[in-house]
């Protein structure tokens, strides 16, 4: 469309600017004829008027210019001469005031044409040869010679345009059809990957090209199919985990039932108080499952407020069974303060210190630490005795993790205290590593700002 609209602009420009050179040359050629007239007469003064003389004067003048010589009377024609009379059959004229009439039969061609114009212009005073005074007219005759070079000029014009047009016009649809392909095909593929991903099948990417902002979609597509892949592997994981967790204590609790019912234990008091133990653990797991599922879900409710780090700590160590403990260290200043949940703060360092402490020799070191880095406050649990793997400090917060599956589950350990203590601190907008060396393994908690 654009194409056409340009080919028909410039198809209108240009006859409209060959028409307006056409009437200034008509207008120049008008304004100049009085004086070319005058020129002429004085030239034929006491010569005019035989055919030879008028024929030689209007040589030279164009093939549309006509000398007429009247008669001062009534203005009938007393010679003539010019291109376009050579093929004329019968010209005449008369005057009426300042308009002279001339009518004239041309022949053109086998055909006749019959031509009346009239020209308002005053005659030049010419004295004839034989004495006479007449009047002298040089006036233009339609050319229809021209207006057929003119009509051809017009139509070569318009024919170069329509080809032009044709040839640009195909060129800018094949050249619009490959950019629009070369755009359209890269969202054809996230379409049909979108609809592979609808169907379940999270193996599905795309290949990102084309323009900017469709790149931009294709990383932003597989990253979103890498996270629900990702999500996916750890849903089925935890599945896998919370099954096998909670196989563990309930067939100990039904080979204990069991005993106890056919009477084969030799302490049932016993065998009660381990059915108890193994029912704790249960219950146990179940709220750390309810605690992921909540910092998971985004769903803690927090009551943020700023608390003393020591006071937090203290309540830490006798909930864990560590107050008193001959193997902590305490290094936390009087006045460094945490924001955030009292409660869930609490939570996070139990869970530390239970870590720690099933880690931990008789002869180890527990120490925490406070201090404020910056605008963070940091709280660190250092325990003695154990080490990580450079692969296990990088999953130690994944859930159900176990370095020492054994052994944790002889003490009760059910492979989420790390995994909630990441969503916890997380929740509070804070972070948490651990670092390991030969014997020993920090876990780091940085919280953000306290309110001045």
């Amino acid at each position: 469309m654009a194409v056409v609209a340009v080919a028909l602009a410039a198809r209108q420009g240009t006859r409209q600017d060959f028409t307006r050179f056409q009437e200034f040359e008509g207008r120049a050629q008008r304004a100049d004829a009085p004086n070319r007239a005058e020129a002429l007469a004085s030239a034929l003064q006491g010569r005019c008027c035989e055919p030879p003389v008028l024929d030689t004067a209007a040589k030279g003048l164009g093939s549309d210019v006509v000398l007429l010589v009247t008669d001062v009377g009534k203005g009938q024609l007393i010679a003539s001469a010019g291109g376009p009379l050579q093929s004329a059959d019968r010209v005449t004229t008369w005057r009426n005031g300042d308009v002279l009439a001339v009518e004239a039969t041309l022949k053109r061609g086998t055909t006749l044409e019959r031509v009346s114009l009239r020209f308002r212009q005053p005659g030049v005073s010419l004295h004839l040869r034989d004495g006479r005074d007449a009047l002298f007219y040089m006036v233009t005759f339609p050319n229809s010679e021209r207006r057929r070079h003119t009509e051809a000029f017009l139509i070569a014009v318009d024919r170069r345009l329509q080809f032009t047009t044709a040839f640009v016009g195909m060129f800018a649809l094949a050249l619009t059809w490959a950019i629009v392909r070369n755009s359209v095909r890269p969202l054809e593929e996230l379409r049909t990957a979108t609809h592979d991903l609808a169907r379940g099948r999270l193996g599905t990417r795309v290949r990102p090209r084309g323009s900017r902002e469709v790149v931009e979609l294709g990383r932003d597509f597989n990253a979103m199919v890498d996270d629900l892949e990702r999500q996916h592997v750890l849903r089925q994981r935890l599945l896998h985990d919370v099954a096998h967790e909670l196989r563990t204590p309930l067939t100990a609790l039904q080979c204990r039932l069991e005993t106890v019912i056919d009477g084969l234990a030799r302490d049932p008091s016993q065998a009660v108080r381990d059915l108890h133990e193994d029912v704790r653990h249960l219950g146990s797991l179940v709220d750390d499952l309810q605690d992921v599922a909540l910092a998971e879900a985004g769903e803690l409710r927090l009551a943020i407020a700023d608390h003393v780090a020591s006071d937090i700590v203290r309540s830490a160590l006798r909930a864990s069974g560590l107050d008193g403990d001959s193997r902590v260290r305490l290094d936390v200043p009087e006045m460094l303060t945490l924001r955030g949940d009292e409660r869930r703060l609490r939570q996070v360092l139990v869970n530390l210190l239970s870590n720690a402490n099933r880690h931990t020799p008789q002869d180890g070191v527990i120490q925490i630490s406070g201090t404020l880095e910056g605008e963070e406050t940091r709280l660190s649990v250092r325990n003695t005795g154990s080490s990580l793997t450079p692969e296990a400090s990088e999953r130690v917060f994944d859930r159900f993790y176990r370095t020492d599956p054994a052994r944790q589950r002889t003490t009760g350990g059910t492979g989420l205290g790390l995994a909630i203590v990441k969503h916890l601190v997380e929740a509070h907008g804070g972070r948490v590593w651990a670092w390991s060396c030969e014997d020993e393994v920090t876990f780091h908690v940085a919280l953000p700002p306290r309110t001045r």
